[in-house]
Order: structure tokens, then sequence, then C-alpha cells
């Protein structure tokens, strides 16, 4: 437990430092992508609510009090964000799944590494409906390119949480927590 406590200390440190140094550097038709919340993404899908609300109020917040923009903006937005992606996609509970079971409902979930760029995607989503909205509501006449830009935005997070999702979950010890769940199933 104290060693995915740090693992996810590091994480969310990571998380920050690459969205402020290094997201402008990367960027593709001068949009740059949003790497913490493909790591939230990353994160809520492979270990669950807890850990996303935790690492988006960080994030947030460490982005709040570095980096100048409005007051509380990015303090609220990333957990919302994050929560909207968390509310869809994250892993049901055992207790959910029997729920669910007792009324007859079906109780597959979809493939992880399908629900992590689909959960950047709505986080993602709404990060970027947001910001459209705050940039209309200043006087800005919204055109096509700022619509496209928000496009371009989704699409390139969604690819880096796919890309992200198969070294963090490695280093999280995901695969493995998995791996000894089936074993023990199959007994």
């Amino acid at each position: 437990m104290i060693i995915k406590t740090i693992k996810m200390a590091v994480l969310t440190l990571l998380a920050y430092l690459l969205q402020a140094t290094t997201a402008q550097y990367i960027s593709v038709w001068d949009v740059a992508p949003n790497i913490a919340l493909a790591l939230i993404a990353v994160v809520t899908v492979g270990l669950g609510v807890k850990y996303s609300l935790f690492m988006s109020l960080t994030v947030g917040y460490l982005m709040e009090i570095m980096l100048a923009g409005m007051q509380f903006f990015n303090l609220v937005l990333y957990p919302v964000a994050a929560m909207l992606g968390a509310l869809v996609f994250a892993d049901k509970s055992e207790r959910s799944l029997e729920e669910r079971r007792a009324r007859g409902k079906d109780t597959k979930q979809m493939n992880p590494h399908l629900r992590t760029p689909l959960c950047a995607m709505v986080s993602i989503l709404v990060f970027e409906t947001i910001h459209v909205i705050y940039i209309n509501l200043s006087g800005v006449d919204l055109d096509a390119g700022h619509i496209l830009r928000a496009l371009i935005d989704v699409v390139y997070t969604m690819l880096l949480a796919f890309v992200f999702q198969f070294p963090v979950r490695a280093w999280l010890g995901i695969y493995r927590q998995n791996r000894l769940n089936r074993e023990k199933d199959s007994r």
C-alpha cells in the first residue's frame, strides 16, 4: 500500500510537470495535448475513482498555484472532468457487479485498453467544452478554428492515453494484480 501511494505521488507530480513543461513542445498544429488528463484517465480505469480523484485534485491544485490563469479554473475543472470520465468508464466494484447480476442486468465490462482512451475522450471533451464556452463568454466570436483546435486536442489526448496506458499500468502493477485475481478465480 505504501509503495502504491508513493508511485501515485510520483505519477501525479510527473503528470503536472509534463503538462506544465512538455505539452507545449509536443504540440501538433499548435495544439498542445492535455497530458495530465491522459494520465488521469489511465489511473481512473486502472485503479478506480479514489485514486483518480486524488490525482485530479492535486494536478488541478498545482496547475492553479503554479501557472497564471483564471482563478480557481484548473482547481475545479480537472476534478470535474476526471470524475465525469470516471462515472462512465471506471471499473465497477464486485459489489456493484453483484447488484447488477441480481437485477438481471449485464455485468460485462468493456476491455480496459478501450475504456482508457474513451475515458480520456470524455474528460477532455468536458475540459475543452468549458474552455470554448469561456472563450465565447469572454466576447470572442467562435469560428471553425476554435472547434477544430478543440477536436484536435481531444484526438491527441486520446492517443496519448492509449500509448501511456501500457507503461503506466505495468509500472503501477495493474497487470500483475489482474493476473493474480484471474488465478484466484480459477481455483
